[in-house]
């Protein structure tokens, strides 16, 4: 009976605990190509996280928290949440590399899976790591799934689903990338090389792309066709920021004069 109420009273304490802070996302960005695994802790609570691949992190927090970056190519960052962050579905963390390490080169490796050693039939589906993640959380054995509903509760659940469609964009981005290089972008569709992998994330999110792109089988001249639309959109927002920022320096010298 003792091991109840403590464990009802834990419960309650954490759900107290829990309810000034939210899930926020953020993603790490750097010159560095190397974004995953990177350490992030919230010193207000003692949470802590590692980042996914593309940098992206999901970690629970509030205003006034702050956040801190640790890697082992990069240098240590700390990160105050105010406002405007949380309100963000995603907010920025530049991190600087560390140049006092050097960065091995990429060793690549074959990797041979299990359909490939003929362990798993070929027709089997295959899941990625946060599908598996996402799985764990929601199920639970006996007749009340005690570890789902605290997952619920808690918004480990939730945080989980960001982080699989962010997962399925970045895999549908580097899909996008393997098919159509970022200098076939600028020398046949006319992307400026900076924006390269800005458009790869455009296209990953266009919704006639998304079937295309998550498909095992990719159509290339489909997938080509939708390219020229796109990036025909893409420049046209792109000219449209650039005549928004010259004005707004225009009006910024107008006030200027008048004083």
């Amino acid at each position: 009976m003792r091991s109840i109420l403590t464990f009802l009273l834990l419960f309650v304490v954490f759900g107290a605990y829990s309810q000034n802070r939210k899930v926020v996302s953020g993603k790490v960005v750097s010159r560095s190509k190397k974004l995953e695994e990177i350490y992030v802790s919230n010193l207000s609570t003692g949470d802590a996280t590692m980042t996914l691949k593309g940098g992206y992190f999901h970690i629970k927090a509030q205003p006034q928290d702050t956040l801190m970056f640790s890697g082992a190519y990069f240098i240590g960052y700390r990160h105050v949440l105010d406002d405007v962050d949380m309100q963000r579905d995603l907010f920025l963390i530049p991190l600087e590399p560390n140049e006092m390490t050097t960065q091995l080169d990429e060793i690549i490796i074959r990797k041979f899976s299990a359909i490939d050693m003929g362990l798993i039939p070929r027709n089997t589906r295959m899941y990625t790591p946060m599908e598996k993640q996402l799985y764990t959380a929601t199920s639970g054995g006996g007749i009340i799934p005690v570890s789902a509903i605290i997952n619920l509760i808690s918004g480990r659940t939730a945080m989980l689903k960001k982080a699989l469609k962010y997962e399925k964009q970045e895999m549908r981005k580097d899909a996008y990338l393997s098919l159509i290089s970022e200098n076939r972008l600028f020398s046949d569709f006319g992307i400026p090389s900076d924006y390269a992998v800005g458009f790869a994330y455009y296209v990953a999110n266009d919704s006639q792309m998304m079937p295309l792109l998550n498909s095992s089988f990719k159509n290339k001249d489909q997938i080509e066709s939708r390219t020229k639309d796109l990036a025909l959109e893409f420049i046209e927002l792109l000219q449209e920021k650039v005549t928004k920022h010259e004005q707004g320096i225009r009006e910024k010298n107008q006030l200027k004069t008048g004083q």
